[in-house]
């Protein structure tokens, strides 16, 4: 480029041109014989070589020295300057070429005038540019974010208030967030299921996968409540499905710590760390958070995304096919769980019918093995319930967590829909605004065309908005995928090795106890 402006300098100084006021020259002595040529241009080429010298001076005086160093390009993005603005005005990219020195973009050139509009454009991209990685920062492990905090969170135990349908459980939360001393809050499952929604409201529109809250369970309350006979678990047990509400609890809010920045939200430090619970945000109750559930529901079914980059669509359809999967394990897991403690309690009737068939039996040697063999029931009932434990608390519970997860993983791959579709319409519109001003200038309507003017005016910064939106919500989920697949591979790895060590003990304590019973067999007569 360089080149081409020296040439029109050479040019308009042989044709008797101004010389641009950008470029300063000296006074040349007049040549006591000047070639005669007709055309100009070939004027230009007998005096070019005479010329170089000179220009070559004019050049350095304007560009430097081409053996001056180059200077070092400035960091657009130096977290270490406070002052945004300023080192975003000294970031100007520079170009190279071979032959030249290293000029800014901005300076003038020799023959024209500066152009600002590059540059102003140049400088709000890199603004926005660095206004994107301060917003996206936390996943990408910017060196000044600060570490997270360790912390521990336990539901040690739980109460139950009133009689009836009035009746509620309590559960006690003690938590140990940094340096900070314990504390310990009491909170109804409400409370959580509050907790949630104010954290969702704050973090899924930012394409977070946020850990859910354990689902409500009505039929699971009613029995807790009233009671009842089924052939269900929980209600054999009500104290069973409190419990397994009680951990899963305390595991969902040891996610939320464990989230760099959901750990971070003065939220869910209130909620652990004060006696009063949060309340429940207004807009998102009534007939406003119906209206935007069915806002969200109608995106959903109708959006779309052209994807540019394949890795959204095969991780969509992989996170399909591990839901599948894991409701399948999980069903078999429940099955199991069923037949155990189904052998546990046909065990403990054994056991029972032993021993009364014992206390009637009048050989010594055979009464005594009876009785042992009682005992040995009694222990077998014992072990099948620790084992239905651990295949439900252990190793079912964990795949129940992560189907939950891969829900509210959908739900951040739809808010990214969601951001496209609001951007989509955004372009449609400003289209819209600009077709109206063209009609309206070729109508003459100049009141209608300043306020069309406007309307584009803000329809060109929502657009700039809807898009950033979309960047970042799509730079913070292939983040939370990564993180999503590296937690769920040491999860399912440390529950798999857990539950296999225990049915590996629980099958060493059944040979135990027939290795026992053994001899009290062979001493009957």
């Amino acid at each position: 480029r360089i080149i081409i402006l020296e040439k029109q300098w050479y040019q308009r100084r042989v044709r008797g041109a101004p010389t641009p006021a950008a470029v300063v020259c000296e006074p040349e002595e007049e040549d006591p014989v000047t070639p005669v040529a007709e055309d100009k241009d070939a004027l230009f080429d007998m005096e070019e070589k005479e010329d170089l010298a000179g220009i070559e001076d004019d050049r350095e005086d304007l560009f430097g020295s081409s053996e001056e160093p180059a200077t070092t390009q400035p960091d657009l993005f130096d977290d270490d300057d406070e002052e945004e603005e300023s080192s975003l005005q000294g970031a100007i990219p520079v170009r190279t070429n071979s032959d030249h020195d290293r000029v800014p973009f901005n300076t003038p050139a020799v023959g024209c005038a500066l152009d600002d509009t590059k540059t102003t454009a140049l400088l709000n991209a890199a603004k926005e540019s660095a206004q994107l990685k301060k917003s996206v920062g936390w996943v990408n492990g910017d060196k000044k974010s600060s570490p997270k905090e360790s912390s521990s969170i336990e539901i040690p135990n739980y109460t139950k208030v009133g009689e009836g349908y009035s009746s509620y459980i309590i559960y006690t939360i003690q938590a140990t967030i940094g340096d900070a001393p314990k504390t310990t809050v009491q909170r109804r499952y409400n409370d959580f299921f509050v907790l949630h929604q104010l954290i969702v409201e704050n973090y899924l529109p930012r394409g977070v996968i946020v850990p859910p809250v354990p689902e409500k369970n009505f039929m699971g309350t009613a029995k807790l409540r009233f009671g009842g006979g089924s052939s269900n678990e929980s209600t054999q047990d009500p104290s069973l499905f409190i419990k397994r509400r009680k951990a899963a609890l305390e595991r969902y809010l040891n996610r939320l710590m464990a989230h760099n920045l959901i750990s971070k939200d003065e939220t869910l430090r209130r909620f652990l760390q004060e006696e009063d619970a949060p309340r429940p945000n207004p807009n998102a109750t009534g007939i406003k958070g119906f209206m935007k559930s069915m806002e969200t529901m109608v995106t959903k079914a109708t959006a779309r995304i052209n994807e540019v980059d394949e890795w959204y669509e095969d991780k969509q359809q992989h996170i399909l096919e591990m839901e599948e999967t894991l409701k399948k394990i999980l069903a078999v897991s429940d099955n199991i769980v069923a037949d155990r403690r189904d052998l546990a309690a046909k065990s403990a009737a054994f056991s029972s019918s032993c021993l009364h068939l014992g206390e009637g039996e009048d050989n010594a040697s055979l009464r005594r093995a009876i009785t042992k063999l009682s005992e040995l029931e009694q222990n077998l009932s014992n072990v099948h319930t620790e084992m239905a434990d651990g295949d439900l608390f252990i190793f079912g519970e964990t795949v129940k967590d992560y189907i939950s997860i891969i829900q509210a993983t959908k739900a951040a791959f739809d808010e990214r829909v969601k951001a496209f579709s609001l951007w989509e319409s955004a372009q449609s519109t400003l289209a819209k605004k600009r077709d109206t001003k063209s009609k309206a200038t070729l109508q003459g309507k100049t009141d209608r065309v300043a306020q069309c003017e406007e309307d584009i005016r803000f329809w060109e910064g929502k657009v700039e908005k809807c898009q950033e939106d979309f960047e970042v919500i799509s730079k913070n989920l292939k983040e939370e995928i990564r993180v999503f697949e590296e937690v769920w591979v040491r999860d399912i790895k440390e529950s798999t090795k857990a539950y296999f060590q225990k049915l590996i003990d629980a099958e060493n304590q059944i040979i135990s106890s027939w290795k026992a019973f053994l001899p009290e067999a062979k001493t009957i007569n």
